[in-house]
């Protein structure tokens, strides 16, 4: 059995896979504008089908590992020579059940993986070097709204970046990002309305230590700034609302999962190309990982990418899928010792 350890982060998977296939089944490149969700449901028969298991509402609370014999001086299958002795057996979820596999992948980011699902004494060499090379980029305030449609143009575009000012690029709430799904499927609002995801990078800090009304009302005060910004860009926009629904830092972090809400990891330094980034493999045996903080990174299509080589590194793993293990020993050898000297 393979255990797929999906932490809430795994709806970031979706769109994912949605673009990815979209692109194959559509010869000329147009947008498939179908139900995100179809794709999901589909995969999840394809698992039944194969004699797989799907768990729906079970958190993830543990990532279980047992002894196994001593490694001293023997290299992991990422090129870990001070890799670890446990090994990855199965998972607890917070109801208690314990489920059992041969390998365990985790769509968690990095930090929840090691530090909140193995646990920090049990953390290998090379991830805690991987906390020197990166560090968590910031999360994103967004804002969903329904909009009378009589407020954009014609012409008007799926996807905007408004930035006033090229020194506030990096700041919080500083870059704006907006876009127009019912262009591509006005099906998914009323007729003559449109649905708007504006959204911009912002730290969980700014959102910590409030009383839940003083929560709410920087929420709206926030929405209310960045749709007068804006404006800009659709005079009258914020009187052409409808509905809006704010998610912030602290939403992220609760609903995805991902510690502090981050999107992801960014180099804290000058990274050594993408060879700094971890692949799926990790110095505890029986352990992956996949999404995000894995090679390639974040983005759509990297997540897509990271996905399709976890499947066959496990796959090749466990027999399912030939391999060249004398290759693959020496060449992730030579990989891990470049990344943690990077």
């Amino acid at each position: 059995m393979t255990l797929a350890a999906l932490v809430p982060t795994s709806i970031v998977f979706c769109p994912a896979m949605r673009s990815c296939l979209s692109s194959l089944w559509s010869a000329n490149s147009k947008h498939h504008l179908d139900n995100k969700l179809t794709i999901t449901v589909t995969s999840c028969a394809g698992i039944v089908e194969k004699g797989g298991h799907v768990l729906y509402k079970a958190n993830v609370k543990e990532i279980i590992t047992e002894p196994v014999a001593s490694t001293s001086g023997r290299s992991s299958s990422n090129g870990d020579s001070s890799s670890s002795n446990v090994r990855a057996t199965g998972v607890r979820l917070a109801d208690g059940r314990v489920f059992r596999g041969k390998v365990v992948v985790s769509n968690a980011t990095r930090w929840d993986t090691f530090e909140g699902l193995i646990g920090e004494d049990k953390m290998p060499h090379s991830e805690r070097l991987f906390r020197k090379r990166y560090k968590k980029s910031p999360s994103f305030l967004s804002i969903h709204m329904g909009i009378k449609a009589d407020v954009f143009p014609p012409d008007t575009d799926v996807h905007h970046i408004l930035l006033e000012d090229w020194v506030d690029m990096e700041e919080p709430r500083g870059t704006l990002f907006a876009s127009l799904p019912t262009l591509l499927d006005p099906s998914l609002a009323p007729p003559g309305r449109h649905i708007l995801h504006a959204f911009t990078p912002d730290w969980i800090d700014a959102w910590q230590n409030l009383l839940p009304a003083e929560y709410e009302a920087k929420k709206v005060a926030v929405a209310d700034d960045i749709c007068q910004r804006l404006e800009a860009i659709w005079p009258g926009l914020r009187g052409a609302i409808e509905f809006c629904e704010v998610g912030t830092p602290k939403t992220h972090r609760r609903y995805l999962n991902r510690q502090d809400g981050t999107y992801g990891p960014i180099p804290s330094r000058r990274p050594l190309g993408m060879l700094s980034m971890p692949f799926n493999t990790t110095s505890i045996p029986g352990l992956y990982c996949v999404g995000d903080s894995t090679f390639p990174g974040q983005g759509v299509n990297a997540v897509v990418f990271s996905g399709f080589g976890c499947a066959h590194r496990v796959a090749v793993d466990i027999g399912l899928e030939p391999g060249w293990p004398a290759v693959d020993k020496a060449y992730n050898t030579l990989l891990g010792t470049v990344r943690d000297r990077s």
